[in-house]
């Protein structure tokens, strides 16, 4: 028997409103997937229901609906376009969708409000993208208090709570959980009571000083983190605490929302897998056993390596492999060998931590 995902649940619970039957976990991880999608041919009205944002995005080319910004592009917009013919989603309207990207500033940033028929807002905050420059972004968390990226969403949900002036919700997966949690954070107290939840869809943790922070303390008890069995991304850094869910996708693939388990109207819960403890202890063993300076080197290093390809995602270095690979190889023998030496010790203490190698006592 299959088991259910976010789609089964659309199936099953779409047609209820939000009066039927309260907005719920799930719930809150179908609309952080929805900051994903590209409403910009509609960002200059202010708000516009959902059921016609979304045909207006349909209305793009294939080209520009599904090859951006992340790898699941074609599944989004199907759930997208699944809840825009359903009475739970139909209806809400869209407002406030800004997106940015800047290599010079190293930012990539989007968000985009749902206004909810029980009278709330739900601020959505979008994941890591498939550039290189939001990925650097991602790895700067390792070395560096704040990123651009958090400082925009603390910028952009304290605009939306002094507009709006409703009770909030705030989410996102991947990196935008993170962003949700930052932001949350960082709203002046008036609107800090405004919040109902705080969603984190398998995003990044933070440093163990910003946990100890009064401001965080103080929406600690609204925060809902959820995690995959083998999550990597959503167990990076520190976090306070987390559920621990169940996907059908093996590893690293459990990072893709769609692949987590639904019963009703929350997700499946499983205890962490074996492979995912050792990878939890290996990575944040890792981040402790290098200085600031030493995350931060590492991260430029590669960087400047990767981005030396003229690649500005992923995506392009992977469908240029053999240009990218003498691209790249030609940058490290360039670097010299003071960055060289410098590079391969960052490197060894990421795969040579003794952490990574440690046997599991149940195996």
């Amino acid at each position: 028997m299959k088991e259910a995902d976010v789609f089964d649940y659309l199936s099953w619970r779409g047609d209820l409103t939000l009066a039927q039957s309260a907005f719920n976990e799930v719930d809150s991880l179908i609309l952080s997937v929805f900051a994903y999608l590209d409403f910009s041919p509609v960002q200059k009205i202010h708000e516009i229901r959902f059921q016609d944002a979304i045909a207006a995005i349909n209305r793009m080319t294939d080209k520009l609906k599904f090859d951006g910004p992340c790898m699941l592009m074609r599944s989004v917009v199907e759930l997208a376009s699944a809840a825009a013919g359903l009475p739970r989603f139909r209806d809400m309207e869209v407002s406030h969708f800004f997106a940015v990207t800047d290599e010079e500033k190293e930012i990539q940033f989007a968000a985009v409000t749902f206004l909810l028929s029980d009278q709330t807002a739900f601020i959505s905050f979008r994941g890591t993208d498939n550039t290189l420059v939001g990925w650097k972004e991602d790895f700067n968390m390792c070395f560096t208090q704040e990123i651009p990226s958090q400082m925009e969403a603390a910028k952009y949900a304290a605009q939306v709570a002094q507009e709006l002036g409703l009770p909030l919700r705030l989410g996102g997966h991947s990196k935008g959980g993170n962003l949700a949690i930052y932001a949350g954070t960082r709203l002046p107290q008036e609107q800090q009571h405004n919040i109902v939840y705080i969603y984190n869809h398998d995003g990044p943790g933070f440093s163990e000083e910003f946990l100890k922070r009064e401001e965080y303390l103080k929406v600690r008890d609204k925060v809902q983190s959820f995690v995959p069995e083998s999550s990597i991304v959503g167990v990076l850094m520190e976090h306070d605490s987390y559920t621990t869910i169940r996907s059908s996708s093996p590893s690293l693939l459990q990072h893709n929302p769609f692949s987590w388990m639904v019963f009703g109207t929350h997700f499946v819960c499983a205890a962490r897998s074996s492979s995912g403890n050792k990878f939890e202890k290996a990575i944040n063993s890792w981040i402790k056993s290098m200085t600031p300076q030493e995350r931060e080197e590492l991260v430029e290093n590669v960087y400047g390596i990767l981005s030396s390809s003229d690649a500005k995602t992923i995506d392009e270095i992977d469908k240029a492999k053999l240009k990218s690979f003498l691209s790249m190889h030609k940058t490290f023998r360039e670097m010299g060998i003071k960055k060289q030496t410098q590079l391969m010790f960052s490197l060894s203490k990421v795969f040579l931590n003794s952490d990574m190698f440690e046997k599991d006592e149940n195996e």
